[in-house]
């Protein structure tokens, strides 16, 4: 499926995987409509409260919202939603004229980002240098 998983870890609970799944869109989303002091009381509850519930725990019963990410979404579409997202949200705070233009660009450059990372992560494949080279034939007459 290009990199996304359905399948949620037998030691994971799925109330768990679910709260992430409704209350990541639902933090994000309040952050157009609640004034910057309100939605950081919703970010605490949201985000802040159940990522320390995930670290405190020694199991893996309850991941941390980058762990799910991690193991559903593949990088290529996480990095440009969590770009995007936080472009977005930061110019419509700074009050920017067309804050999602700006999240579209953010965007990019979590794509961006994700796929260099992904290519300088592995060895420079030119000049292939541990490879024979490719002896030329000559094509014979016919």
């Amino acid at each position: 499926m290009n990199g996304f998983t359905a399948h949620v870890p037998a030691n994971w609970s799925r109330l768990w995987v679910t709260m992430w799944l409704t209350v990541s869109p639902a933090v994000i989303a309040l952050a157009f409509v609640l004034p910057f002091w309100a939605w950081t009381i919703v970010a605490l509850i949201g985000f802040a409260l159940p990522e320390a519930v995930s670290l405190i725990r020694a199991d893996d019963t309850y991941p941390p919202l980058t762990h799910t990410l991690r193991h559903f979404v593949p990088n290529w579409v996480a990095f440009p939603i969590i770009y995007g997202a936080l472009g977005s949200v930061g110019a419509h705070w700074l009050d920017f004229a067309a804050p999602f233009k700006l999240g579209a660009l953010f965007a990019l450059l979590g794509w961006l980002q994700d796929h260099f990372a992904v290519t300088y992560a592995h060895d420079d494949p030119y000049p292939f240098s541990d490879r024979t080279p490719r002896i030329e034939r000559k094509a014979s007459p016919s």
